[in-house]
């Protein structure tokens, strides 16, 4: 690097930054020293590299580079949902070891202005962008990212086509029917919204289908998806007793309270399973943990390896890292009374 320093007639610190596309080192700057290094051959050294990341923070602690958390929540709305936090705190304790720090710019105290928040990145220097919490995509985001390494958390701002990091949906599934299977359940039923499960990709259908034709006739149980945002009651009763399940995966549809209303009790009569529920549903249910800390966890060790080998703006190849989640046991599925019964 002192080489290309001597040879560009800048210091070694412009070099550094010039080679990082440091939108404080001119356009014209960066292209000369960058035609030096090619000139000269230089490679970055992907240790020293490695060894740098690891030495960002100053003597107070404080991380010399910011990742920005981009959200179109206002700022006091998603520290109030429980898989909001759980996604920050992955990111954020990642963030730190790796000697960065976390800010949150919303685009609701923005006006849901795109390019005012890229002028807002640029003077500060941001070089990095994680598309985090986002309601229902209500104000699509046409945000350039041309100048920003940029990482999608989950399926937060779904419509601009970045490198993500999800849950495994089709694992997760997969996971909660082989546990409940094991705890002697025969025809676990998945109850989940259309919106939801088109959402994740059809991932959580795909998953249960796949179920159900590797399992014996009499242990089929196709998944009732719920349309709009109410559970019509017939419909699911007529759902229920026509393929009898004897345990429920549900996300976001009050099963408890629809099995209640056919009479029957959980777990004594049938088993339900949460898919990433809630913090109560954590204390008071058996379930999938989708692991959310280590997805925010994950999306920033791929933000900072974009960072490091200088890759900017969208994707020529889409790339998706997911992360399995864990069963988690509870009071919500019995395995004693479902042997009793077989």
């Amino acid at each position: 690097m002192e080489d290309v320093a001597r040879a560009a007639g800048v210091s070694v610190a412009t070099v550094s930054r010039a080679l990082k596309d440091d939108s404080r080192i001119s356009p014209a700057v960066r292209e000369a020293v960058k035609a030096v290094a090619v000139r000269l051959g230089y490679v970055p050294n992907p240790l020293v590299q490695s060894l740098m990341s690891q030495r960002r923070t100053g003597r107070e602690g404080r991380a010399a580079e910011t990742i920005a958390l981009v959200t179109n929540y206002p700022h006091d709305a998603w520290p109030q949902k429980d898989v909001c936090r759980w996604y920050f705190k992955g990111i954020e304790e990642r963030a730190l070891q790796l000697g960065y720090r976390v800010e949150v710019f919303s685009l609701e105290a923005l006006h849901h202005d795109p390019d005012r928040l890229g002028r807002v990145l640029r003077a500060r220097g941001i070089r990095a962008a994680l598309l985090g919490f986002s309601r229902d995509e209500e104000h699509p985001v046409a945000l350039d990212v041309s100048g920003l390494s940029v990482v999608g958390l989950s399926t937060y701002f779904r419509d601009l086509p970045v490198d993500r990091v999800h849950l495994n949906g089709f694992y997760n599934i997969k996971l909660a029917c082989r546990h409940l299977r094991s705890l002697g359940y025969r025809r676990p039923g998945l109850v989940v919204p259309v919106a939801n499960n088109q959402i994740v990709g059809g991932q959580w259908s795909a998953a249960a289908l796949d179920e159900q034709w590797q399992r014996p006739t009499a242990e089929r149980c196709p998944p009732f998806l719920v349309e709009g945002q109410q559970v019509k009651m017939q419909a699911f009763r007529n759902w229920f007793e026509e393929h009898q399940p004897d345990a429920l995966i549900a996300y976001k549809v009050p099963v408890v309270e629809l099995l209640d209303r056919l009479r029957l009790r959980v777990p004594q009569d049938v088993g339900v399973a949460a898919l990433y529920g809630t913090e109560q549903d954590r204390r008071n249910m058996a379930g999938i943990d989708g692991n959310l800390e280590q997805v925010g966890a994950a999306a920033v060790d791929l933000l900072v390896q974009k960072l490091q080998v200088n890759e900017r703006g969208l994707p020529g190849q889409l790339r998706e890292v997911l992360i399995a989640g864990s069963w988690q046991d509870g009071p919500s599925v019995d395995r004693i009374n479902k042997i009793l019964k077989d």
